[in-house]
């Protein structure tokens, strides 16, 4: 099987406030605590990328579905580079089409109910970094 090994254990630094190249890579409809529609969104922090904290997430980005939080929706979808105009018939659809885009965002901090502070997404921006590389793996690639 495998043996522990404790030199092989990463610590990972908290993710301080700044500028992060990151990605999409996941996201969950919830309902909010008003009872509006919701869509979390988790990143990761670019690994092809030299920056801090590479590989390390942000997560629990709420994009809450009410008329005064559509701005974040709209900056998002502009740092994505959707084009001007193009609809979505959902917030589900507009996620699909959100996940895995390259954005650059601004990290603040956040108070969370036990004291400790969080990585909060404060501004979104276009990427200044090359795209990420395809990697295309076909079936016959797979071993199972």
């Amino acid at each position: 099987m495998f043996k522990i090994d404790h030199s092989q254990v990463k610590e990972f630094e908290p993710i301080k406030p700044g500028e992060y190249e990151v990605i999409p890579v996941n996201y969950e409809l919830k309902t909010a605590k008003s009872g509006s529609n919701m869509v979390v969104v988790d990143y990761e922090i670019r690994s092809d990328v030299d920056q801090p904290n590479q590989g390390q997430k942000i997560l629990y980005d709420n994009f809450v579905v009410t008329e005064n939080s559509m701005w974040r929706f709209q900056s998002a979808s502009k740092a994505a580079q959707f084009p001007d105009g193009v609809e979505f018939s959902s917030y589900k659809e507009w996620a699909d089409a959100f996940i895995n885009k390259p954005l650059r965002v601004v990290v603040g901090e956040q108070d969370g109910n036990n004291g400790k502070k969080y990585p909060q997404v404060n501004v979104f921006k276009e990427s200044e970094a090359a795209p990420m590389e395809q990697v295309n793996i076909s079936e016959s690639d797979v071993p199972f």
